[in-house]
């Protein structure tokens, strides 16, 4: 064999390498986003019957603070509403400390009886968004080098195949 099939030889079983590393990372990191948007649950109920059991997710809205909500529509009362709390981890952790400080301002001015119980809500909270934040953290650094990894790919595919056809 000549030395420039020898080099194409190569430079494919290379390209090769690289996809067959970069794929099954690809989707190991996209299932884990996955996973983390199931992770968030609405408790949903209809404003005007209070129930849950007759809902139906029609679609995705952005609040006024750009947080993804669920819109429902209620079949036993046939009207549509927007649950008011996000519906994904990323939302969720601004959403998670908005809650916060509105409780530590609330424990400020109430009074003693249904103070501790107040408390004790904030503190789970807390404790909450303390094991959620680095999660998402983490997700979200994961799909930014997935996503940079991906232009790399995506340009030595393009490198390669302009190589391919100077070579006819």
């Amino acid at each position: 064999m000549d030395e420039d099939y020898t080099q194409l030889i190569e430079t494919c079983d290379k390209l090769v390498g690289q996809i067959e590393i970069h794929a099954p990372n690809r989707k190991i990191i996209l299932n884990e986003r996955e996973l983390l948007k199931k992770l968030v649950k609405d408790n949903a109920q209809c404003p005007k019957c209070f129930s849950n059991e007759q809902l139906k997710v029609i679609g995705i809205e952005k609040s006024e603070q750009g947080w993804s909500s669920n819109k429902y529509k209620c079949r036993k009362c046939n009207i549509t509403f927007v649950w008011n709390t996000p519906n994904n981890p990323w939302d969720m952790i601004p959403y998670a400390e908005n809650v916060v400080l509105e409780l530590e301002k609330k424990i400020e001015v109430e009074n003693m009886d249904s103070k501790q119980h107040t408390i004790d809500s904030l503190n789970q909270m807390k404790a909450n968004l303390g094991k959620l934040k680095p999660v998402v953290d983490a997700s979200i650094l994961d799909f930014a080098n997935l996503e940079q990894r991906d232009k790399e790919m995506a340009e030595m595919v393009h490198k390669f195949k302009k190589h391919l056809l100077k070579r006819r």
